[in-house]
């Protein structure tokens, strides 16, 4: 369980109420004030707690007010009797931490300056004065130093709360888009590879088993790509990811054109092989494309990944731009890219572009 650091704040401050109030209590016996006395005592002690009690977070109005009237009751107590010299290091202590930022530093010298004053009435020595102006100040000081160090602390604890929460929300992000990317398109695979089993398994046994080898082969990929995406390891290989699609485009019946310029090894290839993933996903489930074209071309402006097929365009479910789309366009963006979806009235075209320096 995590302490609050107001404890031993207010503690650090409040223990000195009764030590420092002791000295106008004792002087009452011989400035015959009795019990008006003690009632003035008392309220500055009040106002003491009050204050630094309603100060933390931040001074508020009942903690500037609250010392406002421990200083007025001290300078009465001070013109009445002697014996009040320890309370204004209390009053000074308020100071720092009772009031406003801005307020702190005029007020604690001026206090400084008043508790002077008033032991000079009683006692007219300068040495002594000038004693009282230093002590009464440096502890109205060393109060907010410290207030302000505890006041930055917890705000710096705070921040760094909130960035772990943040960095977990984004992993969480990162992992929920990694295994949608991921699966998806290699779930759609397996139907695919699946559904070609059976359409072949009285004419073609032999080709039939291959599908079941590679719907094998595949389910071991997924395996080994849900472990990756959890480490946050090896990302998507565009290369591997063009020979991939064009595999799972021909299982599928659908005839398919990929043009890449040879050896081209991007270097925005991890967005782009995203990318790749989820549009041959949806040609894969939503299309009921006969033909797609993959092209990966470099241009001016960087890298440009073009999936178009001859399917049902927006008739089909992903022209919504949501789901594995809108994840996609969060990948793209954050990499410096971009992502269009052209859905027409036969066809569906996604363009997703990346920076060269990526």
């Amino acid at each position: 369980m995590r302490a609050n650091p107001a404890l031993p704040r207010n503690a650090s401050v409040l223990i000195w109420v009764p030590v420092l109030l002791a000295s106008p209590l004792v002087s009452l016996r011989t400035g015959g004030f009795g019990a008006g006395g003690v009632m003035l005592v008392a309220m500055v002690g009040a106002a003491a707690v009050t204050g630094v009690l309603a100060s933390w977070p931040a001074p508020t109005a009942i903690s500037v007010v609250a010392w406002l009237a421990a200083a007025l009751a001290a300078t009465v107590g001070s013109l009445l009797w002697d014996g009040w010299a320890p309370a204004w290091l209390m009053i000074a202590m308020m100071a720092g931490v009772a009031l406003p930022k801005l307020a702190v530093w005029p007020a604690v010298p001026l206090t400084a300056a008043l508790a002077a004053w008033l032991q000079y009435r009683w006692d007219p020595s300068l040495e002594q004065a000038l004693t009282r102006v230093f002590v009464v100040g440096l502890s109205g000081t060393t109060a907010a130093v410290l207030n302000r160090l505890l006041v930055a602390n917890r705000e710096l604890r705070r921040t760094r709360e909130q960035l772990a929460a943040a960095a977990v929300a984004r992993e969480r992000d990162r992992v929920a888009r990694d295994l949608h990317d991921a699966l998806g398109h290699t779930l759609s695979v397996l139907v695919v590879k699946a559904a070609a089993v059976r359409r072949l398994i009285g004419t073609d046994p032999d080709a039939a088993a291959q599908h079941a080898a590679d719907i094998e082969t595949v389910g071991r990929t997924a395996l080994t790509r849900v472990r990756e995406v959890v480490h946050n390891a090896a990302p998507p290989d565009l290369r591997t990811g063009l020979q991939a699609a064009r595999e799972a485009l021909r299982a599928a019946g659908i005839e398919v054109t990929v043009s890449a310029a040879a050896g081209d090894d991007p270097a925005g290839g991890e967005p782009l092989a995203w990318a790749l993933r989820e549009g041959v996903t949806n040609v894969l489930r939503h299309s009921a494309a006969s033909t797609c074209r993959i092209d990966l071309t470099r241009g001016a402006g960087g890298l440009r990944l073009t999936i178009a097929d001859d399917g049902v365009g927006h008739l089909g479910p992903r022209a919504d731009d949501s789901g594995g789309l809108a994840g996609l366009r969060r990948r793209l963006t954050a990499a410096g890219g971009s992502l269009q979806v052209l859905p027409g009235a036969s066809g569906f075209t996604l363009i997703a572009e990346v920076p060269d320096d990526q």
